[in-house]
């Protein structure tokens, strides 16, 4: 859904988005996520890539330049347990994002604002399909309606079809 606003110009052109997934990792996720680094420990590896993949799809490109300081603040051993990056896209947009396993309370989320409105999608970062997204334009605020799925039942999908030639993934490299 917060594709088809973007590519639809609901908000113009874009000129930055803010993705946030900064969530208290629980207990039984933890394990080499917090202690392995050459298990792909670490928060950039486990949830900045898909934050990453998010952006790509939403906008259609690939950053060009990013920045990023990184810190164990609590649960990392070894690893980063969270991140804070600016990127520069071709077209101009930047991106802010910030991805952390020991935030009990931020919540997750995407942000798009551009020349003429603003995508705020909150609680929209998870597993589940769950969330809400709200544009936000010269004329008011309004609900946006998306078909609620599975996100890994929907990557598989996606992935069955490219191979079989009947389209692409959601994300590829």
């Amino acid at each position: 859904a917060i594709r088809d606003l973007i590519r639809g110009g609901q908000v113009g052109k874009v000129l930055s988005m803010r993705v946030h997934h900064a969530v208290h990792l629980p207990p039984h996720l933890q394990g080499w996520r917090i202690n392995d680094a050459s298990a792909g420990g670490g928060v950039i590896p486990d949830i900045t890539v898909h934050d990453a993949d998010t952006v790509r799809f939403l906008l259609g490109e690939e950053p060009v330049a990013v920045v990023a300081m990184a810190a164990a603040s609590g649960l990392g051993e070894g690893v980063e347990d969270s991140v804070m990056s600016v990127w520069s896209m071709p077209s101009g947009a930047q991106i802010m994002a910030h991805e952390s396993f020991t935030h009990r309370h931020a919540g997750t989320g995407i942000e798009v604002h551009g020349t003429e409105g603003s995508i705020f999608a909150s609680g929209v970062m998870t597993q589940r399909p769950m969330g809400g997204i709200r544009l936000v334009t010269a004329a008011g605020a309004e609900p946006v309606p998306y078909a609620p799925h599975d996100l890994y039942d929907y990557g598989v999908a996606r992935f069955v079809d490219a191979v079989a030639g009947k389209g692409g993934p959601a994300a590829d490299g």
